[in-house]
């Protein structure tokens, strides 16, 4: 290997100590991430006085943004496949300097990307908010810096979205557009335009200095009032008039010629690396624009800068639109939810709620073969993790795992706050999320670094290994605390994806209706009545209640052991807080309130699911001693919930304001304190109304009831072991049989496989497994006529034993709960 020394200066760096040597391989030029890693580690060496070091840096081979770190005494030699993975090398030390490892200390690693495409999304949901840090150039270089220490590589800036008007379409806001001199947005000025194209086009910069790709999410594309109004009171309509804030002069005559116009101007005034668009009429189109409306962007698109990425949303997206993308040669993606819209259990759900469009919360049809697209797969944090602290190493793991799903090489998660003013007037004054006195932060977002350490480095490398946080809880709470609260944040924040995927009512599903960390979610009726959004494994309320009535059993997670993981949830969470030792530290205090609202919120569902099923119970019923038993059950729920506005205290604003106030996206804990207790009184006064309890009336299934008392749930393991016999890809075309051998500690009464096609729009078909001539075998054959070739097969197994405890296999709470064959098929004959 050839190399100089650089020693005294450099263009590439400077150094500043007598014994320190930077070494560069004489065939590298160092790009700007390369030189901005290199500058954050010197600046981390000089902090620490450290001068006895000699650093070499080298181009490696592997995937793109490979790193490589190899130490030899006080000898590196830091290595990437290109200038990213060498930035990543570069403050990977810098890293574990600042965290106050010794350079002797630093291990060596090879690490490379297991997703090509780690991104973070924001919304410009509120002008206020948006342009309070749209213009600080401070607060960009924090959230770029902590984007790539944790190797993120790509933001994604939504303009447009449920926000009143507000960028829809986002064009003049940056800029006027060529023989379009009516369009405009009102009260903007030339100088207001210049500024907003600058702040932009340095904002692309900072991120691409740090390996950070830059995506622009253009999602509305002209304004026509209803669900584009987002709750904004005063916007459910378009206005007839020019408004301040919104684009005046975007008219259904002119919309597919100014889009055009204006998108050609938008791809080579700002240097955007892809677009997203939203294609659906939530965007302002009416379906018969869309096809000739797309058709025309497509075209420019593929005239103007063929090379530029297209990410088209899935919602609502017509076959016919990807068939015109498809001719059109453009280089494209589909980007669709994992969970609707919110953030469930990390894995694509077995079933989805199917009241509405499969596609409209999930992927629907879209993974068929042959494969003419890719799939970037999007997780809204946004509408469940929105204030509180979250982070949790396995559930990312399992989540980058499911993002491989149709060969995806992508995941995208919602920022921390993400919908923070969301629904609010845009020149409302942004709210600061805690009071004054247990601020420790220059940024909000800063709180929240443990959400994307995460996210990031478990996207780069799913074995990373926990010593890359462990560490940094030992810094900021001490060796002592450091531990307890990383264990703590851990098991609570399984919580809320739980609640989401168990026991979240269904109409909740959007983010701007529904916030699992502040919501009741309704009085005890409404919550009894509500779904799950994974219908193949929890069993519902009333589900439970019919099988207590009518006898029976079944694979599914019944809620009464679902209230009993609430509840053992909880217990671990308040052990781990009780034992962490006091400490004025404000991030300490702000933390554990966040554990025990968290904690208290399980503790809350633990009681309020009882309280359902005894619900569901009368009102089949109609025994008032089932009654009796709701009512105690919601009393217990609802202290847990004053136990929540106790943890809270003073801590946060009494008014967050993260979405639209009628839907209760705003307010406080204790507002919905008011309203349960209501619901409280209104359920005493049915029960008065009800008239005595009578024995006679008793069906049995009170008595028979394991909702309360309740004996211990006893895990799949305690209950039966199992294993798979089937290979992971099989010929297309031919019959494919299931084989497992299984065992049940009680017996086995029952093993079934469903199976569908990897594809929501269908149900699943069940057979019964039989058994074969060794003990423990049971095999299913799927017929070839039911396995559609142009879909993978997904299945799962359901166990019942003789005592009537039934499981799903594979366990949900290990793994994804259901295994995928991949068919074989012949090639594609070239067209």
């Amino acid at each position: 290997m050839r190399i100089r020394s650089l020693l005294a200066s450099s263009l590439l760096f400077i150094c500043v100590h007598a014994h320190a040597q930077v070494i560069i391989d004489d065939s590298m030029v160092l790009g700007a991430p390369a030189r901005y890693g290199l500058d954050r580690l010197n600046a981390e060496l000089k902090a620490r006085h450290i001068t006895q070091y000699h650093i070499a840096i080298v181009r490696t081979k592997g995937r793109p943004e490979s790193l490589s770190i190899r130490r030899r005494g006080n000898e590196f030699i830091l290595g990437g496949s290109d200038d990213t993975g060498v930035m990543y090398a570069l403050l990977e030390v810098a890293r574990q300097l600042r965290l106050g490892t010794p350079l002797k200390d630093i291990k060596d690693a090879t690490e490379s990307p297991d997703l090509r495409d780690r991104a973070i999304s924001v919304y410009t949901m509120n002008r206020a908010y948006w342009e309070s840090r749209f213009y600080d150039e401070k607060y960009w270089a924090r959230y770029l810096d902590m984007m790539a220490e944790n190797r993120f590589n790509s933001l994604v800036v939504i303009f447009g979205y449920e926000n009143g008007g507000f960028l829809a379409p986002c064009y003049p806001y940056f800029f006027n557009v060529d023989g379009y001199p009516d369009i405009r947005m009102v009260g903007l000025s030339e100088q207001d335009q210049q500024r907003n194209l600058a702040a932009i086009r340095r904002l692309i910069e900072m991120a691409h200095d740090r390996g950070i790709r830059f995506t622009a999410g253009i999602w509305d594309h002209i304004y026509r009032g209803g669900v584009q109004g987002g709750g904004i009171p005063g916007n459910e309509k378009a206005p007839d008039h020019p408004t301040p804030g919104l684009v005046w002069g975007v008219t259904a005559e002119n919309l597919t010629a100014y889009t055009r116009t204006a998108l050609t101007q938008f791809i080579r005034k700002i240097p955007v690396d892809a677009i997203q668009f939203r294609m659906h009429g939530e965007s302002g189109l009416k379906k018969d624009e869309e096809e000739a409306f797309w058709a025309d962007v497509f075209a420019m698109i593929k005239q103007t800068r063929p090379g530029l990425r297209i990410d088209m949303r899935a919602k609502e997206l017509p076959g016919t639109v990807i068939e015109s993308a498809i001719r059109s040669g453009i280089k494209f993606r589909i980007d669709t939810k994992v969970w609707m819209e919110q953030m469930g259990l990390p894995y694509h759900p077995t079933r989805i709620n199917p009241e509405k469009s499969y596609v409209r919360h999930s992927y629907g049809d879209l993974l068929r073969y042959p494969k003419k697209y890719t799939m970037q797969w999007r997780l809204w944090t946004g509408g469940t993790s929105r204030i509180l602290l979250w982070g949790d190493p396995e559930y990312a793991r399992r989540m980058v795992g499911s993002a491989h799903l149709y060969d995806g090489d992508g995941l995208d998660v919602n920022e921390p706050l993400a919908t923070k003013m969301e629904a609010q007037p845009h020149d409302a004054r942004p709210f600061d999320l805690l009071q004054p006195q247990h601020r420790y932060y220059d940024y909000e977002f800063e709180r929240y670094w443990h959400f994307f350490q995460v996210f990031g480095r478990m996207a780069y490398n799913p074995n990373t290994p926990s010593a890359v946080w462990g560490k940094e809880f030992n810094q900021r709470f001490g060796d002592t605390n450091g531990p307890l609260v990383e264990a703590a944040l851990h098991r609570a924040s399984a919580i809320l994806p739980r609640i989401i995927a168990s026991c979240y009512p269904y109409d909740h599903f959007p983010t701007t209706r529904g916030w699992a960390e502040k919501q009741a979610l309704g009085p005890l009726p409404a919550y009894a009545n509500a779904e799950g959004s994974d219908l193949c494994q929890f069993a519902t309320f009333d589900e439970e209640a019919r099988l207590l009535i009518d006898g029976g059993s079944t694979a599914k997670i019944l809620p009464s052991a679902n209230s009993q993981w609430f509840e053992k949830t909880a217990a671990d969470v308040f052990a781990l807080v009780d034992r962490v030792h006091y400490d004025p530290n404000k991030e300490l205090a702000s933390t554990l309130t966040d554990l025990r609202i968290l904690a208290n919120l399980a503790l809350y569902h633990a009681r309020r699911i009882p309280a359902a099923v005894w619900f569901r119970l009368y009102q089949h019923t109609h025994d008032p001693s089932a009654l009796d038993s709701a009512i105690k059950n919601e009393s217990n729920a609802i202290a847990a919930w004053r136990q929540i506005v106790t943890a809270a205290g003073d801590f946060y604003a009494y008014d967050l304001q993260m979405g639209v106030r009628s839907a209760g996206l705003t307010g406080h804990w204790k507002d919905e304190l008011v309203k349960l207790e209501a619901g409280l009184d209104g359920l005493q006064q049915q029960r008065q109304n009800a008239g005595p309890a009578d024995a006679t009336t008793n069906t049995g299934a009170v008595t028979r009831s394991p909702v309360f008392p309740r004996q211990r749930t006893r895990s799949f393991d305690e209950l039966f072991k199992i294993r798979l016999l089937v290979p992971d890809s099989l010929p297309a075309g031919q019959p494919i049989t299931i084989r497992i051998t299984a065992s049940a500690t009680a017996g086995m009464q029952s093993v079934r496989c469903s199976y569908r096609a990897v594809n929501q729009q269908l149900e699943y078909s069940t057979i019964e497994m039989t058994a074969g001539t060794s003990p423990g075998e049971y095999s299913a054959t799927i017929p070839s006529e039911a396995i559609d070739p142009n879909y993978d097969i997904q299945y799962y197994i359901g166990l019942i034993d003789k005592k009537g405890n039934g499981r799903i296999y594979p366990d949900l709470n290990k793994e994804t709960p259901y295994r995928i064959i991949r068919l074989i098929r012949p090639p594609a004959p070239n067209p």
